[in-house]
């Protein structure tokens, strides 16, 4: 098996599929190694988000070894609480030890001149033992600092708060030497291409299909089939593992029919958010039941768990999904927001103009980074927005050359040609792509139950790197499940190589949006450890 680079992992073995990340972290007393630096983090100026952009919060990241924490609702730095690696991060930067004290005291005096709606708090609901272990045991197993989550904080903004009424507060606070980086974030959508479809869901606890008969439509998901046009999961079924067997799904947006007659049991159900035809899409094609009717799941054997946004947070509900996937795992993260404007014209679907993945925000970034270097797969819509992420709007944020998060991130194609969709985000970021329309899976009740109630809603048109990025998951949940049957894991950058390097290329374009996975020949490199 070839070796890997940061921020990769050796392949995780065995016994590690079933341990708890606190579990991973090192031995106390053991002689630390010396780490590779984290990616420089770019600051904000304040403006990187056009006027009228609607905000939800400032969030704030003081720099590593401050040892900022929230102690009686305020912002205090415990100096004598910290480790000798913390001193040595701090005092490398050329701070006095009175500097994080002064800087509070500004950075308090900024945030109350926002439009706030309470005062500052802890941007992550996981309490603080859990994030540094985390940090501990992916900083071990990956050999590269990592960020302590427990520097971010925010600040909630009253409704209707807009990008320029809090740019020169965001500018003031990324001036201070404390603070490593500060922004205005908008509020997430799920990554799907507006179709005017979504319902208002209701209903019973469905353990069978519902009178009257559905239909079964595993012929609708061409998706299912050998490539070029499909992932040739149908093939994947016939392989050990290859059903998604043992492997933790947890996917991340705003909610989901749990009610639906083909949906199977979750494994677990954090914050449940609002019932979504959105969501219902996504697990349909993820793991849709194994049944005489309906849709078929790419990855049907796999453990299904779900983890909503609202009304926690998008950094909340995906470090808890990090905590629930586990090692070998993987986290779907099915939203994204709007960014800055790249130049890039919007000819289609400009309601999501320039919206883009959520990792151009640090916090995300680093949450997914901690995930990824503990041995999480993270799959991440690249968004809807017409946006080129190689543009220099976005400061480098998207270049993996000097900033990596370790996630796959997934674009969209047509279902026959594999052209990038006219909306779809792309550049070099772009890992690999799925359909980005007509894709059959449950929910919206375009293709069924429009008459018969929304728990046996089928769709043929769900679209979005939404839709797409379902596909690339159940191919990764699928080429997972292999490994473990063959006694080996998949690292989240093990898992981008063998995706990005084992599919069918898209139609030749400008746009870079990758290949579209095939587990024909996927799967028998990880059988063979030649991944």
């Amino acid at each position: 098996m070839p070796k890997t680079s940061s921020p990769s992992l050796r392949p995780l073995r065995g016994a590690l599929a079933g341990l708890a990340l606190v579990a991973l972290a090192p031995a106390a007393g053991a002689t630390p190694r010396a780490l590779a630096p984290r990616a420089i983090v770019v600051k904000h100026t304040g403006h990187e988000l056009a006027a009228g952009t609607p905000v939800e919060r400032l969030v704030v990241k003081f720099h590593e070894g401050s040892r900022v924490r929230l102690r009686d609702n305020a912002l205090v730095a415990l100096v004598s609480e910290r480790s000798s690696s913390e001193r040595s991060l701090f005092f490398g930067r050329g701070m006095s030890e009175a500097r994080p004290t002064e800087d509070l005291r500004s950075v308090e005096a900024l945030l109350d001149r926002a439009p706030r709606t309470r005062r500052p708090q802890r941007l992550l609901q996981e309490d603080e033992a859990t994030l540094e272990a985390r940090k501990g045991s992916g900083e071990a197993l990956s050999g590269e600092q990592l960020a302590d989550l427990n520097l971010y904080f925010q600040v909630p903004l009253l409704p209707g708060t807009t990008a320029e009424r809090v740019a020169d507060v965001v500018a003031a606070l990324n001036a201070l030497d404390t603070v490593e980086v500060a922004y205005a974030e908008p509020p997430v959508e799920d990554a799907a291409v507006n179709t005017g479809l979504d319902a208002a869901l209701r209903g019973v606890l469905a353990a069978a299909d519902l009178p009257p008969t559905t239909p079964l439509y595993t012929a609708n998901q061409g998706y299912l089939n050998v490539a070029p046009g499909g992932i040739d999961a149908n093939y994947a079924w016939t392989v050990a593992g290859g059903t998604g067997t043992g492997v933790r799904i947890v996917d991340v947006e705003t909610g989901w029919n749990r009610s639906h007659e083909d949906m199977p049991n979750l494994f677990y159900v954090g914050a449940a958010g609002t019932v979504s035809d959105h969501g219902t899409a996504v697990l349909g094609e993820l793991v849709a039941a194994n049944n005489a009717y309906g849709m078929k799941g790419i990855a049907y054997g796999a453990q299904m768990g779900v983890e909503s946004h609202t009304p926690q947070g998008l950094t909340s509900a995906l470090s808890k999904a990090v905590t629930a996937a586990g090692p070998g795992g993987i986290v779907l993260v099915e939203v994204h927001r709007p960014g800055p404007n790249d130049g890039t014209a919007c000819t289609c679907n400009t309601s999501q103009c320039h919206y883009i993945a959520v990792e151009y925000w640090q916090a995300e970034y680093d949450i997914i980074r901690n995930a990824t270097a503990n041995g999480v797969i993270v799959v991440e819509a690249a968004g809807n927005g017409s946006a080129n992420l190689d543009a220099a709007a976005y400061a480098g944020r998207f270049n993996r050359a000097t900033r990596d998060s370790g996630a796959i991130i997934v674009g969209a194609s047509t279902a026959t040609t594999r052209a990038p969709m006219c909306w779809t985000n792309f550049g070099g970021r772009v890992d690999v792509h799925g359909w980005g329309e007509r894709v059959a899976s449950m929910g919206y009740g375009d293709l069924f139950g429009s008459a018969h109630g929304v728990n046996q809603y089928y769709t043929a048109t769900f679209s979005g790197t939404s839709s797409a990025s379902p596909i690339v998951t159940g191919a990764a949940a699928s080429a997972q499940g292999v490994a473990r049957a063959n006694g080996s894991l998949l690292t989240s950058v093990q898992m981008r190589g063998l995706l990005r390097n084992n599919g069918t290329a898209q139609a030749a374009d400008t746009r870079q949006i990758g290949p579209l996975p095939d587990l024909r020949k996927m799967l028998p490199k990880v059988i063979s450890g030649n991944y």
